[in-house]
């Protein structure tokens, strides 16, 4: 059984008082949290309190999970506006605040509210997340950018120590050699770290070092879509499987990781609450169809949030994970942002996933920047691109690969889109955020 789904199960299992959990066990589970969730905002928090009032609802009109469409929606600009409102506890108990800009958007700044009791709720999330590819014995090397206190980088360190393993927290701006220089010395068999960050690393050790003997058992790849050729490519390098996260800061940095089948993810159901809804129309979508996720936290103190839309689009999958698990949900891989989306000028819709696809096919390929600008008035597509050698036959390869898009091609073939131009360049090696299309048309 996976390890998060035991560590989910016991969780079960204390609250309802019983030996075997079911599916719908965690229904019952997730039913009553709910319950709780919606009379403590209710209670502590104004903004709630305004918003279920002008909605018309009250706590009780909420029996079970069942009820959630009942409930209006909490969206992201509410946090930005005024995130003082969310808040159920004094300031005086507020451990973490943490301000960002959600990555992969250039919207406005954020903030959440942790208490001691949240934090230590997502330390134990990261135990048993990072329980699917580490165990006591392995050598965690932590590839994330800040390291100070309950950032993310110090929460997964004291999970990885609840787990019993042994972090390592490494630096994102150390030199190729220097990272594996600590990678060598610490003897690290678990890589984690941002998505763009372990794949440029990756190719620039292997052109002087084997890392297939390097003993790595995983590589954890996190912040960003990873495409099916890179994960292809960073588990021909390195010899081992590579699993992705699923995380978002308003809901307490982890929440979902791919089991050993790696279809998927299971997400963190003792603690989050999940629906997929229509973008535009606001009501649940069938299970396997695609929509926005929503989630509503189960046990959050400082800062609760109901029914957050996330603008992420995916789907639940409904057939059963090939891993065995017969009570967790799976979503599947997060393609794309509502904020992500360009819309070309004869409506056809692209986004930055649809390119990695097709890009990080191309050998060679680190890193690309993509620019949708507007000559002639005609959009065209200006690809920069960071290549291990500048080699210029790669180029007319890279052309072909951005025509199997096919909304660039029938937009091309249609007249209402110029060629794509293709140039070299060194883009920025941090990979925190997920990629962006910029859209210079206006």
């Amino acid at each position: 059984m996976l390890y998060l789904e035991r560590w989910i199960h016991q969780i079960v299992k204390d609250a309802l008082e019983i030996d075997r959990v079911r599916r719908a066990d965690v229904e019952d589970y997730q039913s009553q949290c709910l319950r709780r969730t919606l009379e403590y905002v209710y209670g502590k928090s104004s903004f709630y309190r305004r918003l279920f009032d002008d909605a018309g609802i009250l706590p009780d009109d909420v029996h079970s999970i069942n009820d959630l469409p009942k409930l209006p929606l909490t969206e992201p600009h509410h946090l930005s506006e005024n995130p003082y409102r969310f808040l159920c506890i004094s300031q005086a108990h507020v451990v973490r605040p943490y301000s960002f800009v959600t990555s992969g958007t250039t919207g406005p700044q954020k903030k959440i509210f942790w208490s001691r009791g949240d934090l230590d709720r997502i330390i134990e999330f990261m135990a048993a997340g990072i329980a699917t590819v580490a165990s006591p014995v392995d050598v965690v090397q932590i590839m994330l950018a800040d390291g100070r206190p309950y950032s993310q980088a110090d929460l997964l360190r004291k999970g990885v120590e609840k787990l019993g393993a042994t972090p390592i927290l490494g630096r994102v701006d150390l030199g190729v050699d220097e990272q594996l220089s600590v990678i060598e010395s610490a003897h690290s068999t678990v890589l984690f770290g941002y998505t763009g960050q372990i794949f440029r690393l990756s190719k620039e050790l292997q052109r002087s070092k084997n890392l297939s003997a390097a003993g790595m058992k995983a590589v954890f790849t996190a912040g960003g879509y990873l495409p099916y050729a890179m994960r292809q490519e960073l588990q021909r390098i390195w010899l081992c499987p590579v699993h992705n996260h699923y995380g978002l800061t308003e809901m307490g940095l982890g929440v979902a990781i791919e089991c050993e089948a790696r279809n998927g993810y299971h997400f963190n159901e003792a603690g989050l609450l999940l629906e997929v809804i229509n973008p535009v129309t606001g009501e649940p979508v069938p299970v396997g169809q695609e929509g926005e996720l929503v989630f509503t936290t189960l046990a959050r103190e400082a800062m609760p949030l109901v029914r957050y839309r996330t603008h992420d689009i995916s789907r639940l999958i409904p057939e059963p994970c090939p891993c065995g698990s017969a009570t967790l949900l799976r979503i599947d891989s997060v393609r794309k942002r509502l904020e992500s989306i360009v819309t070309l000028d004869d409506g056809e819709e692209i986004y930055p996933s649809l390119l990695d696809d097709v890009l990080f096919e191309v050998p060679g390929l680190i890193d690309y920047q993509a620019v949708l600008a507007r000559h002639e008035d005609k959009a065209r597509l200006e690809l920069t691109v960071e290549m291990l050698a500048q080699d210029e036959d790669c180029i007319p390869d890279i052309y072909r690969k951005l025509l199997l898009v096919k909304p660039i091609a029938r937009s091309v073939a249609r007249g209402r889109m110029l060629e794509p131009t293709i140039r070299y360049g060194a883009m920025q090696s941090t990979g925190q955020t997920k990629k962006l299309l910029v859209d210079s048309r206006q």
